[in-house]
């Protein structure tokens, strides 16, 4: 029997409302052809803390966010999820895994405007990733929503306010992306 691989993976969620509407920016996948948040796996430059791995993964996945204030807030203790076996390895995988809250100093509108329909990030609604009605959702949103006590929508928002002025742009913004990145 093969050895189980550990991978240990830092996670970000950035949840905000828009006209009510809980929305999360997540991160295409066009190799498994899935969307999971924005995040990935330790390196050694992450000295062995998550949260440096989660904040290394943002600003490569976000770039335009280096510039900005924020913090991450603990959404999860470091968790295991797994073996499972690996899409990309094709072996068993024993995931350690902790999930963070964005918290920025800046307006939601903002970091609207700075995730452009060129980049592979997109706002996908809360009953989008539970119901996986428009997306196909990494199993690894799955094991955060059984995680929280009543589930993602237990999550606190990134920014208080409510994004009413551009609600209207999430479907579109999030169509584009998704051809750019799957082609």
């Amino acid at each position: 029997m093969n050895a189980i691989r550990a991978s240990r993976v830092g996670f970000v969620v950035i949840k905000l409302r828009a006209q009510g509407t809980p929305y999360y920016l997540m991160r295409l996948n066009a190799k498994w052809k899935d969307v999971n948040f924005v995040g990935g796996h330790e390196k050694p430059r992450d000295s062995g803390s998550l949260e440096k791995t989660a904040k290394r993964e943002l600003w490569e996945e976000v770039p335009s966010i280096r510039s900005r204030k924020f913090h991450l807030q603990s959404l999860t203790k470091e968790v295991h999820h797994g073996p499972i076996v690996s899409k990309s390895k094709g072996t068993h995988v024993e995931y350690h895994l902790k999930f963070f809250l964005l918290k920025a100093n800046l307006s939601p509108e903002t970091l609207i405007k700075i995730t452009s329909a060129r980049s592979r990030n997109v706002w996908v609604t809360e009953d989008e990733l539970i119901s996986q009605t428009r997306y196909r959702v990494s199993g690894l949103v799955a094991v955060l929503h059984h995680l929280l006590p009543g589930g993602l929508a237990s999550i606190p928002y990134s920014f208080p306010a409510d994004v009413r002025s551009i609600h209207s742009r999430f479907p579109q913004v999030s169509n584009e992306q998704l051809e750019l990145a799957l082609k």
